[in-house]
């Protein structure tokens, strides 16, 4: 199975100069439980954010750069192997950024685990379209933390 996994704000925002524009913890936590058993797929800016927490992870870090190492994750050169590397394994594929590699996987995803923030963020990296793909709603769950509202979707094709 090939899922995405996502959090956003109001305005789409998911990054904001390599980093998440946000720390919450409830959302945190989600991510690191709802992934727990399968490989995490993430682009290079996504792990070095990442990488401190890659310890325990089975992680699968892209990149072109031929020379370029990872050191708590495998490397791979496109989506595709990454994917295919999950089967594999017979594990689930979680998709976790950045937009560029989303993009990429929105068509080939079963699902999308998307986190919105009900507040605006300022950022230079927008989630991309997904409400023509993943047009049904699995499941939803609506929290209050001390500072936002989430809500928790799954979403199928």
């Amino acid at each position: 199975m090939i899922n995405l996994i996502a959090a956003c704000g109001r305005n789409r925002v998911i990054g904001n100069k390599g980093k998440l524009p946000w720390a919450i913890k409830e959302d945190w936590k989600y991510f690191l439980d709802t992934t727990k058993d399968g490989i995490l797929i993430m682009g290079r800016r996504c792990y070095e954010e990442f990488e401190r927490f890659a310890s325990g992870r089975d992680v699968i870090a892209l990149s072109r750069n031929p020379d370029q190492t990872f050191e708590r994750a495998r490397k791979s050169d496109s989506l595709s192997d990454a994917i295919e590397s999950c089967r594999k394994a017979n594990k689930t594929a979680w998709v976790c950024g950045g937009r560029e590699i989303y993009e990429e996987a929105i068509p080939l995803a079963d699902r999308l685990y998307l986190t919105l923030i009900d507040a605006p963020f300022e950022g230079d990296v927008f989630f991309p379209p997904w409400e023509e793909t993943f047009c049904h709603e699995l499941s939803s769950k609506k929290i209050r933390t001390g500072e936002y509202d989430l809500t928790f979707r799954v979403l199928g094709k």
